[in-house]
């Protein structure tokens, strides 16, 4: 099962990179009121490239052992995603002001960077 750690992790970065960057061409789109962040194939795109994000996590956390849980970095990494997602939805889809826009779109970011540095130094930032 090793032999599949490394192309697995280039496979979930590269979705993380697409995940991320997508989310931030809509929040952009929304901004600037261009509706295409709405459009269904926008919606569906997002939703596939997370849904595979989230099975090649789960598909590492079982080559390499370690589950949310019981190591406290993949919990904060979880517990972090998890915001992220919420923050993203409510940015792009609840938020009726621009200045609430701006900030859950800000703390969506937020969010992502913090999971992202526990993910490269496999350190808890709060359990820790």
């Amino acid at each position: 099962m090793e032999q599949y750690y490394l192309p697995l992790k280039h496979i979930h970065l590269s979705l993380v990179a697409f995940s991320v960057l997508f989310y931030a061409v809509r929040v952009l789109l929304m901004l600037a009121k261009k509706p295409i962040h709405q459009h269904k194939w926008a919606k569906m795109l997002s939703r596939g490239a997370d849904t595979l994000l989230l099975i090649s996590a789960l598909t590492l956390c079982v080559i390499i052992s370690q589950y949310p849980f019981v190591d406290a970095w993949i919990t904060e990494k979880l517990v972090c995603v998890i915001a992220y997602i919420i923050l993203a939805y409510i940015s792009l889809y609840r938020s009726e002001t621009l200045k609430g826009r701006l900030l859950t779109s800000v703390g969506a970011i937020g969010w992502i960077l913090i999971a992202g540095k526990i993910a490269v130094f496999k350190t808890p930032f709060i359990l820790g």
